[in-house]
């Protein structure tokens, strides 16, 4: 072996050596790099791991406080519903006893005004016996009593009240009643004539006797100083005659 030959072989060793030499310092560098990046992989994913740990703890706490919330008002519900059904039932036996007493009260009241009518009818009776007694005008068959005229203060109306009492007891009555006033005549032979008024119902039936009253338009500025008036009952006229002035 020639010395060109050795030399080339030393070179090629030397050659060897660097290239291996080489190659273990990257692989050296390549496993460093690996367990710096294995390092803080692993560090991000603990940190992550924490993080979404702590995450999942603050949710199932809100969960959990959640599940507490609606248990309470749950039992809220129930208690409010416990109690309206013990108020209801108290509402119930306060209703019951209220139409109860209302029921009673309108029953009385109902007795009480078939007593009241009861009296009033009897006080009729009794005033009618009364009047007929102290009529007036006994020898007929009808008189007329309590006879009230009054002047409304429009000057334009009047109100009128009297009372056609029965002589005969129970005598059915039917006929009509008319008003008038006194006019004034130019003519010296008829020194007063009659105005008749107006009178929306003028119908009587009755036995016994019948109360009449109404009010009734006059003419503006009349001078009113004699009032009539007269019955048509049963085929016979009645006569009142009042003097206002």
């Amino acid at each position: 072996m020639n010395k060109k030959d050795i030399n080339n072989k030393n070179i090629i060793i030397t050659e060897k050596k660097r290239i291996i030499r080489n190659n273990f310092l990257i692989l050296i560098l390549a496993l460093i790099l690996s367990l710096v990046f294995i390092f803080y992989t692993n560090d991000f994913i603990i940190e992550n791991s924490k993080s979404v740990h702590n995450k999942n703890i603050s949710l199932q706490e809100k969960i959990d406080e959640l599940k507490h919330n609606i248990a309470e008002k749950e039992k809220t519900i129930k208690d409010l519903k416990n109690n309206y059904k013990e108020i209801n039932k108290v509402f119930e036996k306060y209703t019951d006893a209220i139409k109860f007493k209302v029921a009673t009260s309108d029953e009385i009241k109902t007795k009480l005004f078939e007593k009241d009518e009861e009296i009033l009818a009897l006080n009729r009776d009794l005033n009618y016996y009364k009047f007929l007694i102290n009529s007036k005008d006994r020898k007929n068959a009808l008189s007329i009593e309590d006879v009230k005229f009054e002047f409304l203060p429009d000057k334009k109306s009047l109100k009128y009240s009297f009372l056609l009492l029965s002589n005969n007891n129970n005598k059915k009555n039917i006929g009509s009643f008319s008003l008038y006033y006194d006019v004034p005549s130019s003519n010296s032979n008829n020194s007063d004539n009659k105005k008749k008024i107006k009178i929306s119902n003028n119908k009587i039936n009755f036995k016994n006797y019948m109360q009449i009253s109404g009010n009734a338009r006059i003419s503006e500025g009349a001078d009113i100083g004699t009032l009539f008036i007269d019955v048509k009952c049963n085929g016979k006229i009645y006569n009142h005659v009042q003097i206002i002035k």
